[in-house]
């Protein structure tokens, strides 16, 4: 009897850790500027070949500027992201927590901190299986994590033929952009796609909005559709709002004013934004929402580019009704919608306001409204318009039956401009 209850805790605990989902996380105030991505190509999605050259360069800043023992390890997911039914020691060769040992103080800047970066994989940990990962940073324990960040390892076995289409319905058309696509699965044996075959769409490579687990739509002769209609759609949206603040010397692109003058930092005051809802949309190249970092007035961003705070104002006649409240999000802060994010209706100036504090950098930003219920919405805000340049990105999942994890056999990147259906 006490071997059964035993048993039945076990399972119990099991089924609690594998419910656990991980997102981007950042649970700290003074760890600052983290990004994680492809060695050479700052902008984009951390996606590295399975046994390839590749490596995913992780940086990060300590504004607490004193020195911490940071440790890391690598957690294997499934495709919604809940961890895998698979040891450490299955996915890595290696070991399976190491110290962030790689770090440099900042100089020339007000705000001093410490830059702390690694590669994967390194010496220490490679990883051996396909798939979703999270890298997290601890000081005590891995359960208590600091920084949470995704990635992802693919072995190609499938290729995918891709495009955005229009919706057929007329009256979304110029508010949504639908994505369709097959899969070719010539060359690779799969016994029952509707089961083992599953699939994620991005847009931006963003989480908070994407499609996870979608099944095949329908499968033929080395060939799996996910042709869809009116399934697999996103807002169309509007080109990322942008603010420049690579140099304190001279207004980069949307900076209003700088004020200098404290000894301890600098602040940066930008235009007005407006409702772009009834504008004319004006087409112009962005960065999908993301970020990179980068200073006019030194030559290395990691250790020379300084923090400045920078006040965003959304112009508004009037506050938003009690119910719902305006954020600011972008890759800057992982799209999420929080006290960090959310904006404050000041009405002597019949603005929203926000101080947020940025390294130096070029930054994508929108502006969303959420609501009481949970959900967000950016059409007032933003607009829509069904020309709209966004990114998208197709992830396909193998799990064969009885395996233990979820493999990524497939990622393929389009773009509303270049691949128009």
């Amino acid at each position: 009897m006490k071997r059964i209850l035993y048993l039945i805790v076990c399972v119990l605990i099991m089924s609690t850790s594998f419910s656990q989902v991980y997102n981007n996380q950042n649970n700290t105030n003074y760890l600052k500027t983290v990004q994680l991505y492809p060695k050479g190509s700052i902008l984009a999605m951390p996606i590295i070949n399975l046994n390839g050259n590749e490596v995913l360069e992780f940086h990060f800043d300590d504004l607490n500027n004193s020195s911490a023992s940071y440790y890391y390890t690598i957690i294997q997911c499934r495709a919604d992201w809940t961890p895998s039914n698979m040891s450490q020691i299955e996915y890595i060769d290696g070991f399976t927590e190491s110290t962030l040992y790689n770090y440099d103080y900042s100089y020339s800047t007000k705000t001093n901190y410490i830059h702390y970066s690694l590669e994967i994989p390194n010496m220490d940990m490679n990883i051996t299986k396909s798939g979703n990962y999270v890298l997290i940073v601890y000081t005590e324990t891995m359960d208590e994590p600091l920084l949470v960040k995704r990635f992802m390892v693919v072995e190609p076995k499938v290729t995918i033929d891709a495009g955005i289409a229009y919706t057929s319905n007329i009256y979304n058309r110029s508010r949504y952009q639908e994505v369709v696509f097959d899969i070719n699965t010539k060359g690779m044996i799969i016994n029952n796609p509707n089961l083992e075959i599953k699939a994620t769409v991005l847009q931006n490579y963003r989480w908070d909005n994407a499609y996870i687990g979608i099944p095949p739509y329908l499968v033929g002769y080395n060939s799996i559709s996910y042709q869809y209609n009116n399934k697999i759609v996103f807002p169309s949206g509007n080109e990322f709002r942008q603010v420049d603040i690579r140099s304190t010397r001279f207004k980069g692109q949307n900076v209003r004013a700088f004020d200098l003058s404290n000894e301890d930092y600098n602040q940066v005051y930008l235009h007005y934004d407006f409702p772009r809802n009834n504008q004319p949309y004006l087409q112009y190249n962005d960065l999908s929402g993301q970020y990179y970092v980068e200073s006019y007035d030194f030559p290395n961003p990691y250790l020379e580019a300084d923090y400045v705070w920078t006040r965003f104002n959304y112009d508004a006649s009037m506050p938003l009704d009690k119910s719902s409240n305006l954020y600011i999000v972008g890759n800057f802060n992982n799209w999420q919608c929080d006290n960090n994010s959310m904006m404050v209706y000041q009405e002597d100036e019949n603005a929203y306001v926000k101080n947020i504090l940025l390294k130096q950098g070029f930054y994508n930003y929108e502006y969303l409204i959420k609501n009481s219920n949970g959900t967000t919405d950016n059409s007032i805000t933003e607009g829509f318009n069904a020309e709209t340049s966004n990114d998208y990105t197709i992830l396909i999942y193998y799990t064969p039956f009885g395996a233990r994890y979820d493999r990524l056999i497939a990622v393929e990147h389009l773009n509303t401009l270049l691949n128009r259906y």
